[in-house]
């Protein structure tokens, strides 16, 4: 009975696609360019890491501190740490969060509407919106600076904290 049913799985994982494994980024101080494939996910951490990516990413999570990273596409672009500088040209999704990080994109939603979450303190972001959005901020002295095209509606925002800042430019 399990050859039986082993015989009739075999054919259904060999025709399974491969899914690009996880570009992984760890050290200190180095430089690097990829180019993602078809959604492939990236996460870079450590320090002082300079990374270009080209094509369109998968889920692209920044840790650590003083990273500087350009993108093309990304899903969903997650900036968790310090003094990490992101600028691309489009991604999904967003989330920044610890203190003093800096993210420059357009948000393209890729389902009914985008989502932008803001919180620690510090933070500057300048979004240009594509498509509708949703903004949450908390924390303390964020900034974010957005704009849109005139068929753009406004984002929703919602926000908490002390001095932060929300402003069409």
């Amino acid at each position: 009975m399990k050859a039986g049913f082993f015989a009739l799985l075999a054919p259904l994982v060999l025709a399974a696609p491969a899914l690009a494994e996880e570009i992984s980024i760890e050290g200190a101080r180095m430089s690097r360019d990829f180019a993602c494939e078809d959604g492939q996910d990236v996460v870079i951490s450590g320090a002082e890491n300079h990374v270009s990516l080209t094509g369109r990413c998968g889920v692209v999570k920044v840790l650590g501190s003083k990273h500087g990273l350009s993108f093309e596409a990304a899903d969903a672009l997650v900036v968790s740490g310090i003094s990490i500088q992101a600028e691309g040209k489009a991604v999904g999704n967003l989330v920044v969060e610890v203190t003093k990080n800096r993210v420059r994109t357009t948000v393209k939603p890729s389902a009914e509407r985008a989502k932008v979450d803001v919180s620690g303190a510090d933070q500057e972001v300048e979004l240009t919106l594509a498509g509708p959005t949703q903004i949450e901020m908390q924390g303390a002295k964020n900034v974010l600076r957005w704009r849109a095209a005139p068929d753009v509606k406004p984002p929703s925002v919602s926000a908490s904290g002390i001095e932060n800042q929300i402003s069409r430019y």
